[in-house]
């Protein structure tokens, strides 16, 4: 191969940007071909230096010193047009070798940040993940939590049947034409005695002809399970029922009050004053039944939630409940059934806790029924302290220390 073809091949290779082996291998071959150019140009020396004698025997013409200063210029301009295209290749692969590192370097850099990100991703997923496995309601919970909506509601609803229950009585009591024809209810004895005789006294029961009720209604406005025992009044006769049981023990019967125009002395105005407080007594009496009713007027948004509890077990599924009944089942009857306490088995440490909360959110609703009742226990108590105090002042003497017997 000639000097001209490995320079071109040379610098070919260079520009056409050959990888770094390949470089390297080229390189190695210009060494070698600068070795065999130096060996020659010494040889040419050698025989330049011969002895005339030597240089005769050669070439009789004695051109060879000549020839020989001619082949040392042109192999010199060669080797020098040999390293500058040694050294231009050299630079050029340098470029392209520094080109790969900074393009190796920024993929490297790419692929790192890639996998940091995925890491902090895979990582973040982690962690959502376990917290959501960590408040995952159990089972029972995602079937009864929603029924707590209702649980408001019926309060509600059974705070106003309440309040219209005592304002109902309150104007029977106190003789209130305005609600009791809005109410429907009969202020007097006679009305009423058409009512109990219509309704819960049967002549097949009583043997009497006034009695015009059904045999099956015979009596039970005496019945106080009509009250107590009814967890929730399925229809209005059950209510009407117990409101009858509730006027029975409260205010059987009233009686039109003194008119306030013809209380024109201090005795007239003592007999009206002591006759409002005994129908506030009275109503107070019958407000307590009408808060006992109140709690067992049926909520339609509770029913679920009690077929979630019960399992559908002890009661007619489908069917609305009230705030008690669904507080009797609750705090008392579905501790009875043997699959609650299976299931506590097989909860959970975190499961666990939320069934002592929902216990103890249940016990904090019950005290705060029990405080209702207190509340009315005390004021009924007071009103029987007042009733004696106000007995003791009718004593001989008590009013009128002169009139006392001696």
């Amino acid at each position: 191969m000639s000097t001209e073809a490995m320079t071109t091949g040379s610098t070919t290779a260079g520009g056409r940007g050959a990888r770094p082996h390949a470089a390297a291998t080229g390189r190695a071959g210009m060494v070698r071909i600068l070795r065999g150019a130096c060996a020659a140009a010494v040889a040419a020396i050698a025989i330049l230096a011969a002895s005339p004698a030597e240089a005769l025997r050669c070439d009789r013409t004695d051109n060879d010193r000549a020839e020989a200063s001619r082949a040392i210029r042109v192999l010199t301009g060669e080797i020098d047009a040999m390293e500058r295209a040694i050294i231009e290749a050299l630079r050029l692969q340098t470029g392209q070798l520094a080109g790969y590192t900074a393009q190796s370097t920024k993929a490297l850099t790419q692929a790192l940040d890639a996998q940091t990100r995925l890491q902090a991703q895979t990582a973040r997923e982690v962690e959502e993940t376990r917290s959501m496995n960590a408040h995952r309601p159990s089972r029972s919970a995602c079937s009864t939590v929603t029924g707590v909506t209702g649980l408001g509601a019926t309060r509600r609803a059974a705070d106003a049947h309440r309040a219209s229950a005592g304002e109902v009585e309150a104007g029977r009591i106190a003789s209130d034409r305005a609600v009791v024809a809005e109410a429907g209810s009969a202020a007097d004895g006679a009305a009423r005695f058409d009512t109990v005789t219509g309704l819960y006294c049967s002549p097949g029961r009583a043997g009497d002809e006034t009695c015009r009720g059904e045999d099956a209604w015979h009596g039970v406005d005496l019945r106080p399970g009509i009250l107590l025992d009814r967890r929730t009044f399925g229809s209005e006769e059950e209510l009407h029922a117990a409101i009858e049981l509730s006027r029975n023990l409260a205010a059987p019967v009233v009686h039109d009050p003194l008119p306030l125009a013809s209380a024109e002395t201090d005795r007239e105005r003592r007999l009206v004053l002591l006759a409002r407080a005994a129908d506030a007594r009275t109503a107070l009496a019958a407000d307590w039944f009408g808060h006992a009713r109140s709690l067992r007027a049926p909520g339609a948004d509770l029913g679920a939630w009690a077929d979630a509890v019960s399992g559908g077990r002890g009661r007619d599924t489908g069917k609305p409940i009230s705030r008690y009944a669904l507080m009797e089942l609750l705090a008392s009857r579905r501790f009875e059934d043997p699959a609650r306490f299976v299931a506590l088995q097989e909860m959970s440490a975190d499961n666990l806790l939320r069934e002592l909360a929902m216990l103890t959110s249940i016990s904090l609703m019950l005290d705060w029924e029990r405080f209702r009742q207190d509340e009315r226990r005390g004021a009924m108590e007071a009103a029987r302290l007042a009733l004696g105090v106000e007995e003791m002042r009718r004593l001989p003497g008590l009013t009128d220390p002169g009139a006392a017997p001696r």
